[in-house]
Order: structure tokens, then sequence, then C-alpha cells
């Protein structure tokens, strides 16, 4: 059982490197003066997500990943499916990227528009498209919902996710899984298990938010269908010490190395959500891996 208490310091957490040895963060259209602020927080070759945003065009996107890319960081723009407009768009992108900013790694993801703008409704359609390879990319992030999903039935996520890791191995594609945010370990874990004992062993990066407000970690866990650990994070924020405790992800990393210490979860990477803003994360994190988290 994970230890309910909340560890004073996350160096104190047993097999926190298992946490923290090769986090990522997710940003959306950070501007140049974060991503500056950002890579001098940073260890170097960091992965930078970049969220995808349905009028964000691919002279913005190209831009931003090439600023990450001068930085030392490793942009991973997201790809949503239903925002492609055709395979040649997708490819000349694709392409630009990977040759501007040395993209090699997307996050891969299905898209919330109504009616797609091309021929991919799936991700697994542009997976078995071949235009990812063509194109450069060597890896792909493929998401995944431990609290479930808001519009999506739980069985068929879960066919849904083996189907992609297993059309990525046909294309000769590395996968990596990123999940939804959570505020709790708890559920996290208790999917880890049926997903190991399923027989998938791919890297998982576990979402969770960064520092933020807690008014704007509740906007966005109601955004994003993150139900379960949005009602423990409300229910648990009694104290003003417990409320400023869970604004951090300091609780769900110390659950999360302990859980890790005392059973075969795999190979696992926190991945932050950076609501509050890329440098606050980047400021958290570095004070988490150096173990000087207050």
């Amino acid at each position: 059982m994970l230890n309910p208490h909340r560890l004073e310091g996350v160096s104190d957490a047993p097999d926190f490197h298992a946490v923290l040895g090769d986090i990522s963060l997710e940003a959306v259209m950070p501007a140049e003066g974060e991503l500056h602020q950002a890579a001098s927080l940073l260890q170097t070759g960091t992965s930078i997500y970049l969220t995808d945003l349905p009028n964000r065009s691919g002279d913005r996107l190209a831009q931003i990943a090439t600023g990450v890319f001068m930085r030392g960081l490793r942009p991973v723009p997201h790809v949503a499916a239903r925002n492609v407009a055709s395979e040649k768009a997708l490819g000349d992108l694709l392409s630009r990227l990977s040759s501007s900013a040395g993209v090699k790694k997307i996050m891969l993801i299905g898209g919330d528009r109504e009616r797609a703008a091309g021929p991919f409704e799936q991700a697994i359609d542009v997976i078995e498209s071949g235009v990812l390879e063509a194109s450069g990319i060597s890896e792909i992030g493929i998401a995944a919902y431990p609290e479930g999903h808001p519009d999506i039935a739980e069985d068929i996520l879960r066919v849904s996710l083996r189907d992609k890791l297993k059309a990525a191995s046909r294309a000769g594609l590395d996968a990596h899984i990123v999940t939804q945010f959570s505020f709790d370990a708890w559920p996290v874990v208790t999917w880890l298990r049926a997903l190991r004992a399923s027989g998938i062993h791919n890297r998982v990066r576990i979402g969770m938010a960064g520092p933020a407000s807690i008014p704007a970690l509740l906007k966005f866990a109601q955004r994003c269908g993150v139900r379960a650990s949005a009602k423990g994070f409300a229910r648990h924020a009694g104290s003003i010490g417990k409320l400023l405790a869970r604004a951090t992800p300091a609780e769900m990393v110390n659950e999360l190395a302990e859980a890790a210490a005392s059973e075969n979860l795999g190979e696992i990477a926190a991945h932050f959500y950076s609501f509050g803003g890329l440098v606050q994360a980047a400021k958290w994190v570095r004070d988490a891996k150096s173990g000087t988290i207050a």
C-alpha cells in the first residue's frame, strides 16, 4: 500500500529517481522569454511537449519548436489526426520540423474536432499511413487515461491503446505512453498494474499538474474530465497546509516513488502539465531534483 502521509521533501521518498530521473513538461505556445528562462532551469535535452491547438499554424509551431531546440531542449509537438488537412500537409510539416528543430518524436492524438479536416479520423490512421517514418519521425507518444475519458468507454480505450501500440511496432516506430494528468497516485498505480499485467511494457510518462493555483487546477480538471482525483483534491484540501501542498505535484511524486520502490511498475517518468506556466513548472522540477522542496 502507498504510505498515506506526505513526506517532508521529495528527495526523501524511496526511488524518487524512477519518477524524476527523466522528466518531461508540456506547454501551450510558450513565448521566447519563457523558453529562455525554462532552459536555464532544466537539464539539457529535457523534452518539452507542445500542446496542439486547432488554429495553430504550421509556421507558428515550427517557430516555437525551433526556439525549444535552439535552447538545448527537445521539442515534442502534438499532432492531432483530425486537424490534418492531407497526407502531404502532414509530411511537409513533419519534414520541416525534423530539419529545422531536430524533431524525431511527436505526441500523436486523435483531436477534439467533430469532423476531420482531412483523411485521418483517428491517431491509428496516421500511424498506418507511412507518413511518419517517411518524414523522419522515429518515435510517437500515445495518450492514455487512467481515470477514464469523459466521452469514451473504458473497454474502447483499452483496445485502442493496444491497437495503436501494435500499429507503431509494425511501422518500425518506437512508442511510449503519456497519461492524462491526475492529482492522486492511487488510480494511476492501479491502472499501471493492470497495464503491465496485460503484457504492455512500453515506457509510461505519468501526467501530473505542475504547480498552479487551486482554482486553475480544478478548472483544468473539470475541462479534461479528471473526475475521481479532482474530487479527492478538493475534499482533502481542508487545511491551509494541505491546500498549499496539493497546489504542487510533491505529494503525487512521493506516492509514485513509494509505489515504484515497493513493486515493479515498469519504466515510468513524470510528465508535468504546466498549467501555472512553464517557468514555474521548471523551477519546481529543479528544486525537486535537488531535494530543496519546501
